[in-house]
């Protein structure tokens, strides 16, 4: 009954009159032309694109720079292929740009946003009104291929707030959940008694719906089985912010019996893709994004690994045109059997992010560190290292206006949660090199996870 008034009359009430926002509408908008041919999705698609790089020009000094460079004006690029032809834009560039990739002449509200990603490298980033009402619709979706629907029961295995939050804030933000029927674990204080509390409360609660970080997941579920553990089962689960890969799929899908959804994402575009019912791939979101893979340069053939690059077809605020975000995936050739037009990104290789454990047993997801340097906007790059368990090195890449206030907050803030029992050596460097094979690994640690007996 609660999820047909949430549903139905409370969100839409909230959202729509009192919030005065459009994401139902674009959810509507989206579930339909999900059914759409691959073809007329690609027409939408060059639309959305041809009006974008027209605004671009006109109203963009860093992209306006780049047509009159290449000598060329927007009109000219008159297909896909010929898109090719405008530049990589990096997170070196947008670091470099702040000010010009902001539209001069924009009107509406700006939200900002921050982004340390799985790279070691936060970003600064604003987003308007309209982009964050697509990116919502677009999430909803995509949780809506696993069933998942508003007001139903629901379990977040997923990171905290990091700082100060403010007490009106997180009242807001408790009646938020209440409403929402979600309990919220938060991953960055994950120990193994809380594991134990949490399965009592996860059997007493009775969730429809699990959502949550991979490797947290991976390793809860480890718990429960090599303790011979007991779970209810949820009628799905859906995971993020990492790889899925095929072993972690199949344990928890054995230990919660139910199936498991992958999502891909990234702070700066939100929802990417994700998978249906027939797990044949993750789909796209075509009318928000449009996703290349290059390789060499050149567009990259199905079924051939590449650098992923994205253009967000509905930020205006600060567009972001052809933009590298560091993962590399492969696009699939073939067409899912659930109908749907979206094309199916066959795998996403994004950067993996170690585990960390504490002398006092606390398991930290790698995801803790980006979550928290994404507030520092004055480091340029950053690297976690764990070599036993009691000490932990943070090597830091940081500009001149890095203050020392700074850093004493930061190092609350990790202290908070790694506890007083580690010993932390914070190092401050001119570079964090890449490995031999050209990655970086942004957090490493060799201390082994162990549950139970085994």
């Amino acid at each position: 009954m609660y999820p047909k008034l949430y549903k139905n009359i409370l969100f839409p009430f909230y959202e729509t009159f009192l919030r005065k926002r459009n994401t139902l509408k674009y959810l509507k908008y989206l579930e339909k032309t999900q059914w759409y041919s691959p073809e007329r999705l690609r027409e939408i698609q060059w639309e959305r694109l041809q009006r974008l790089l027209r605004y671009a020009y006109e109203d963009v000094p860093y992209y306006r720079e780049k047509f009159k460079k290449l000598k060329l004006l927007p009109e000219d690029i008159k297909n896909f292929k010929d898109f090719e032809k405008f530049p990589i834009l990096t997170k070196s560039d947008i670091r470099n740009n702040q000010k010009k990739l902001v539209a001069q002449n924009f009107k509406g509200k700006i939200f900002k946003t921050a982004t340390g990603g799985s790279t070691g490298i936060p970003l600064q980033l604003k987003l308007d009104h309209n982009n964050y009402e697509w990116r919502q619709a677009a999430i909803k979706r995509v949780y809506g291929w696993a069933g998942y629907s508003d007001g139903e029961k629901t379990v977040f295995i997923w990171g905290g707030s990091v700082g100060k939050v403010s007490f009106w804030n997180e009242c807001k933000h408790q009646i938020d959940e209440w409403l929402k029927r979600h309990k919220i674990y938060n991953t960055f204080y994950f120990k193994e008694k809380s594991m134990k509390r949490y399965i009592k409360d996860i059997n007493r609660y009775k969730p429809k719906f699990i959502i949550a970080y991979t490797s947290p997941l991976y390793n809860f579920a480890r718990f429960i089985k090599e303790n011979n553990k007991r779970v209810y089962s949820p009628q799905s689960i859906i995971v993020a912010a990492e790889k899925l890969f095929n072993y972690q799929r199949k344990l928890i899908e054995e230990v919660f019996g139910c199936p498991v959804f992958e999502t891909y994402g990234c702070r700066e575009v939100t929802s990417i893709a994700g998978e249906c019912e027939f797990h044949q791939g993750m789909h796209i979101n075509m009318e928000n994004i449009y996703l290349e893979i290059v390789k060499d340069g050149k567009s990259a053939n199905p079924g051939e690994m590449g650098e992923i690059v994205i253009t967000d077809l509905t930020n205006y605020c600060m567009p972001l045109i052809r933009y590298k975000n560091e993962d590399v995936g492969t696009l699939s050739e073939k067409q899912c059997p659930c109908g749907r037009g979206l094309i199916l990104l066959e795998s996403v290789e994004g950067r993996i992010l170690d585990v960390i454990k504490t002398p006092d047993g606390k398991i930290v997801p790698g995801e803790f560190f980006p979550h928290l340097f994404k507030e520092f906007e004055d480091i340029d790059k950053f690297q976690i290292i764990q070599e036993d368990l009691d000490n932990l090195k943070v090597k830091i890449v940081k500009r001149d206006s890095f203050s020392e206030k700074d850093f004493n907050l930061l190092k609350k803030e990790i202290f908070k949660v790694m506890g007083k029992g580690i010993n932390i050596n914070f190092l401050f460097v001119d570079d964090i090199p890449l490995t031999k094979t050209g990655k970086f690994r942004v957090v490493v640690s060799k201390v082994p996870i162990n549950f139970g007996n085994r």
